[in-house]
């Protein structure tokens, strides 16, 4: 289930997009409605970079605080664990413009 709706972001502008659209989905489909994810599709240096930010820690969401896993491509993948939502969406953006 996606809500495609976009949602205002105070993360910092990327070279080739602006601003960052973040989207909500549900972040397991086995409990819907239940823990909501944050996605977004990034484009800089060229390529896309897929973010997704779950509650906890992504696997059980019993965690406190926020998991951002970023996919670059050609098989590129790295995760940051953060307390609050807005933290893990600055962040993120700032992993993917280095």
């Amino acid at each position: 289930m996606t809500d495609t709706t976009a949602h205002a972001s105070a993360a910092p502008a990327t070279p080739d997009t602006t601003p960052v659209e973040w989207h909500t989905v549900d972040a397991d489909d086995r409990w819907p409605g239940r823990w909501t994810a944050h996605t977004a599709s990034v484009h800089a240096h060229g390529r896309i970079y897929l973010i997704r930010i779950t509650p906890g820690d992504h696997a059980t969401y019993l965690a406190p605080g926020f998991y951002a896993d970023i996919g670059g491509g050609y098989g590129q993948r790295w995760a940051i664990n953060t307390r609050t939502l807005d933290e893990a969406k600055r962040r993120a953006i700032e992993d993917v413009l280095r």
